[in-house]
């Protein structure tokens, strides 16, 4: 097999692949496992460039030049076309920050490193992913990343005389190795990272290797006979389908679970095009999905995030299946009309040139939206400015603090204001970080400085950890002591208030749209750390707190805690009107105060418990600035009180500021404006 003949059954695949991908992404529920499409096509990319490269060395005729021009004829005419109009939708449907993020991710894109911008994104405070218009490009620069670098490496090894397939099984378990170590030790980037993922592109490149071997589509251990054939491809196509329904994006992946569609992919190529079942996906409607793959693909997840921004997270489900229609109709067009014809070899130095020319240029326009930071002075967005200012988060940490503690050793929310004999200490999760503009400007009002010390998901509670595995536990462990002794030995401090989440660490539930996708476990003991049997979160939560607030009492300081804000379960923007709707004016951000409180209620009944047992604690209740007797909302006597879906702005922080001075028995010393403080003073 010197030459790659056209395999109907391998479009057959394409189309399984997409379409697991569509409908996971229209409902998740639906198929769970069906982004796992995006593994299948990693394979298939393997195995046919792979194929191609070791046809053309084998025949002494391989040139790079030829081979990244193919790569851009493949590749540029539809993924322009996208780009082009997922940029000019953005200007009408995009906040400022929404489209400036954007601008960011289409360069990233062009220059096919937006998988690692992805990477430097994620995390807890990461937005929710259907607001990313070309979230999944990230596919797109992974492969091209292999595709840079693997036709060299073949080259090199190949003048060193070093065994091909030994090459590919060193480089294939060294990434499946990285793959395991990266979910260990930064969970956060796997499944984004490049060398996590090029395992399964060497999956197929292993396989058209076999397949160069003398004597044409040879099955390897002498699994070559027409009823293993058949046998073999009924088992990879039950792997594929049995993978995208019994797997779900709780799992680690890439990991040992992803070897399911990967084996049952290579099986379906590797058993050849008259295996019965393959004969199932080279039906005419499955080919032609195949052939259309790449652009509806490129179509469906812009097309899909915009329907979810433009009506504020809940799209009706009719809305988003029409939105899949729309995607494979302009993926039909994109293929006849655009792709093909300049795919066609005839002229293809000048459209080389054009091709090129127009990602250049879609490259400088997409840095002109960074540059401008998302085009604020658009005419469908000027309503929204001083609203949108609520939405940022607040510095993380200043130079004020970090010279307190010794270098590399700060918490990960490290600020002062205002420094004196006389401070307030604010300590806790994130929550603690949002508190600090308001709390700290009417503190200075009342001759106290402040000083925040917290962690990001790691509340200081003594004894208890929170992390995905052993290491983030350890982590979380040290930086509440680091905490809790910082606040110990500042003999300035005379207050504290700590502030936290709750159901979220009890029960290791997201709330609304907006978490769906929530998967860390709940609050443990210290002693998971080490595989012991663990006490129910509940009473770590509690047990962990109550050591705290003790130990800081006794050591004479005053102590309150702050309870939980309503969480809204979608994005603070929800609360204005979206600047293109197709239905919506304006979704609101309300919660109904029943199931707020349900949600609530053993959390809250756990913190009121151990309010009767230590008389010294004082609580700090946030419902009643928040909520009435019917609902939560997030934009109360016109302010945008959040800056997410259950942190506060600063206009929220300077609302519940008083109470929190009150609990701390802060006596005002004059009435005064409270200004808020957006960075060091």
């Amino acid at each position: 097999m010197s030459t790659l003949q056209y395999q109907p059954h391998i479009d057959g695949l394409r189309a399984l692949a997409v379409g697991g991908v569509v409908i996971y992404h229209v409902i998740p529920s639906h198929l769970p496992g069906g982004y796992l499409g995006v593994d299948v096509f990693f394979v298939i990319s393997g195995y046919l460039i792979s194929f191609i490269v070791f046809g053309q060395r084998a025949a002494d005729r391989f040139s790079f030049a030829d081979f990244y021009a193919r790569r851009i004829r493949r590749l540029f005419p539809s993924l322009i076309v996208v780009l082009l109009l997922t940029m000019v939708v953005g200007a009408f449907a995009l906040f400022a920050d929404e489209y400036e993020r954007l601008g960011k991710h289409a360069a990233s894109a062009i220059i096919f490193l937006l998988n690692f911008r992805l990477m430097n994104e994620a995390g807890y405070f990461d937005v929710v992913s259907e607001s990313k218009p070309l979230l999944h490009l990230w596919s797109l620069s992974v492969e091209e990343q292999f595709y840079l670098v693997w036709p060299a490496l073949l080259v090199v090894f190949g003048r060193l005389r070093w065994h091909t397939g030994l090459v590919i099984g060193i480089l294939f378990f060294s990434s499946f190795a990285f793959a395991v170590s990266l979910a260990e030790w930064n969970p956060d980037t796997l499944f984004f990272h490049s060398l996590a993922r090029f395992w399964e592109l060497l999956a197929g490149s292993a396989l058209a290797y076999r397949h160069q071997n003398p004597g044409g589509n040879i099955l390897p251990f002498g699994l070559n006979g027409a009823i293993n054939r058949h046998l073999l491809s009924l088992a990879g196509l039950i792997s594929v389908l049995s993978s995208f329904v019994l797997l779900s994006g709780k799992v680690n992946h890439p990991g040992g679970y992803t070897f399911l569609p990967l084996l049952g992919a290579t099986a379906l190529i590797a058993s050849g095009g008259g295996a019965i079942g393959n004969r199932v996906l080279s039906l005419r409607p499955l080919v032609w999905i195949g052939l259309i793959s790449y652009p509806l693909y490129l179509w469906h997840w812009p097309i899909l995030s915009y329907l979810r921004i433009m009506e504020s997270g809940v799209p009706t489900e009719a809305m988003l299946w029409s939105g899949a229609g729309c995607a494979l109709l302009l993926a039909g067009f994109t293929y006849k009309f655009i792709e093909q014809p300049l795919r066609r070899s005839s002229g293809s130095r000048y459209k080389l040139i054009a091709l090129g020319g127009s990602m250049i240029a879609l490259f400088i326009a997409s840095r002109a939206i960074v540059a401008t930071q998302g085009l604020p002075d658009r005419s469908v967005v000027d309503y929204i400015k001083v609203a949108e200012t609520q939405m940022k988060r607040e510095p993380r940490q200043d130079q004020s603090c970090l010279s307190l503690f010794p270098e590399g050793n700060a918490p990960v929310y490290c600020r002062q204001h205002n420094p004196g004999e006389r401070m307030i200490a604010i300590t806790g999760d994130s929550h603690a970080h949002t508190l600090f503009p308001g709390v700290s400007s009417l503190a200075a009002q009342r001759g106290y400085g402040t000083l925040l010390l917290a962690n990001s998901g790691c509340p200081p509670f003594e004894g208890a950890v929170t992390g995905r595995n052993a290491l983030e536990k350890n982590r979380c462990s040290t930086s509440i002591e680091t905490i809790l002794n910082a606040i110990q030995q500042d003999t300035r401090i005379k207050a504290v208030i700590i502030a936290s989440r709750g159901p979220i660490y009890l029960n290791s539930k997201g709330f609304g749209p907006v978490e769906a996708g929530y998967n860390y476990p709940p609050i443990s003991g210290r002693a998971s750390i080490n595989g012991a049997t663990e006490t129910a979160p509940i009473e770590v939560f509690r047990q962990g707190l109550d050591a705290s607030l003790l130990r800081l009492h006794q050591h004479g300081l005053r102590v309150a805690y702050l309870l939980q804000v309503p969480e809204l379960g979608v994005p603070a923007r929800n609360c204005l009107c979206r600047p293109l709707t197709l239905t919506r004016g304006e979704s609101g951000c309300t919660v109904a105060f029943a199931v707020y409180r349900e949600r609530m209620h053993p959390y809250r009944s756990m913190i009121n418990e151990l309010r009767v047992s230590r008389n010294f604690l004082k609580i700090v209740d946030p419902e009643p600035y928040f909520c009435d007797a019917h609902a939560c909302s997030g934009f109360r006597d016109n302010q945008l009180l959040y800056a997410d879906d259950d942190h506060l702005s600063v206009l929220g922080s300077i609302r519940l500021a008083p109470a929190i001075l009150q609990a701390l028995d802060i006596e005002p010393r004059a009435q005064q404006s409270i200004i808020p403080t957006s960075g060091q003073q």
